[in-house]
């Protein structure tokens, strides 16, 4: 964890606006010598939350929230100490230093920064290049046809990567970035008959920022017909783990924050899909397989992790894993059964936010998943398969308090749906 100098942190402190800050929340009045506003932490109709801009500090009178501005940052974006001081600085241009930092250090730290600065680079260039060139028709009507608006394609700042060989590498070079950084960041690839290309052509490209709202690379989705494979990612370098990245973090973590739960879903449209609809806790995982790391980051955004994948038997399968690590985490994540065959960006084109919403509020806990998927896929006309499946049952509610509501409930569904005496169901 990186440890930045008091004097640091300080002059972070003496640069920013803690109106402004706070006002980006909430609606603030001024009423004497400090603001009024309601509080971003609980949903209250009377203003209680108090902004004393001299001082630099907030306090809620209903819910006890206070703080500084490192703490207000943390708190509303779900993000640790170190994290909310470089997002405070980024803001407004303080640099920090870090303690006891050595000249090799120092210089990694230098060549992330010039990656990371020419990874922004790119996604302005994809960026304006989908809505200023003819050759991103396509892209554009396709996106049109997912039913997304303008609006949430431009707050993503999606965009498309030219079909030319290396436009946007000669771009970044006339910019003043070098090849050898071009292929560090994952956007440029080395030629067979010397040279580089560019990694992504004819795409339309979704940048993949993190927590802080730093772009580290991109998805890309062909548009062409016969165009393989469908979706392509940076490679994995310094900056960009795909294990690690959540599209729509930085965009969801507050909404997250206040609501106290976080959408995780498949794919770029779904959350794309989801954002249009209001649900702005939603994020994307990209693809099935939820990580270890990405599991600790939608633990640290809220308390309560919703998982909408597909209905499908991969969707399924990737559902009881991540089932299992939130269990080893101690998270609490509660399973949405999609219907068959629909994606949440479906379902909301066509039956609205309220329809994915009303999804959201029968979703079960993960013992319950795991034993209705027990039930759905035991063939109950054949007595060794529904013995099989009163041995999954018992080993599943084995763990459950003995006293609890939930224990009783799915020992009471279990035996009712494998027609056998609940005693069978007691491990």
């Amino acid at each position: 964890m990186a440890r930045y100098t008091k004097d640091s942190i300080d002059r972070v402190k003496d640069a920013l606006d803690m109106v402004q800050l706070v006002g980006a929340r909430s609606d603030l009045r001024r009423s004497g010598s400090r603001w009024m506003g309601l509080c971003p932490f609980h949903d209250e109709h009377t203003p209680s939350f108090s902004v004393d801009a001299d001082q630099g500090l907030y306090h809620c009178f209903g819910c006890g929230a206070a703080g500084d501005a490192i703490r207000f940052v943390e708190a509303t974006e779900g993000l640790d100490f170190p994290g909310a001081v470089e997002m405070l600085a980024d803001r407004y241009g303080v640099e920090l230093q870090r303690e006891d930092e050595d000249p090799q250090a120092e210089a990694r730290r230098r060549r992330r920064e010039r990656l990371l600065q020419l990874v922004e680079r790119t996604a302005t260039y994809y960026e304006r290049y989908l809505w200023e060139s003819t050759e991103a028709a396509r892209a554009r009507e396709y996106l049109s046809g997912r039913g997304l608006g303008e609006e949430v394609l431009r707050a993503f700042r999606i965009g498309y990567a030219p079909s030319a060989w290396d436009r946007v590498s000669l771009a970044a070079q006339r910019d003043g970035f070098r090849t050898d950084e071009l292929a560090a960041a994952g956007l440029a690839q080395p030629g067979r008959r010397g040279g580089f290309y560019d990694r992504f052509r004819g795409r339309i490209m979704f940048p993949l920022a993190d927590a802080r709202g730093r772009v580290l690379g991109f998805g890309a989705r062909s548009v062409t017909e016969g165009q393989r494979p469908k979706y392509i990612n940076t490679a994995e370098n310094s900056l960009y783990h795909k294990g690690r990245q959540l599209f729509g973090i930085d965009r969801a973590r507050g909404a997250a924050a206040k609501k106290g739960r976080i959408v995780a879903v498949e794919g770029y449209t779904d959350v794309l899909a989801l954002h249009q609809g209001g649900l702005v806790e939603s994020v994307a995982i990209m693809g099935t397989a939820l990580t270890q790391e990405q599991l600790a980051e939608l633990s640290r955004a809220a308390g309560s992790l919703y998982l909408a994948l597909d209905a499908d038997s991969a969707g399924q399968e990737a559902m009881l894993r991540a089932a299992r690590g939130a269990r080893e985490r101690k998270v609490e994540l509660k399973v949405v059964a999609m219907p068959q065959g629909t994606d949440p960006a479906e379902l909301v084109a066509g039956d609205g936010a309220d329809a994915f919403e009303e999804l959201l509020s029968g979703a079960v806990s993960v013992p319950e998943f795991e034993v209705r998927r027990v039930i759905s896929s035991a063939e109950l006309s054949e007595p060794e398969a529904r013995d099989r499946a009163v041995a999954e049952v018992a080993q599943i509610v084995q763990p459950l308090d003995a006293n609890s509501v939930l224990r009783d409930h799915l020992i009471r569904l279990a035996a009712d749906k494998l027609n056998v005496p609940s005693e069978n169901l007691h491990a």
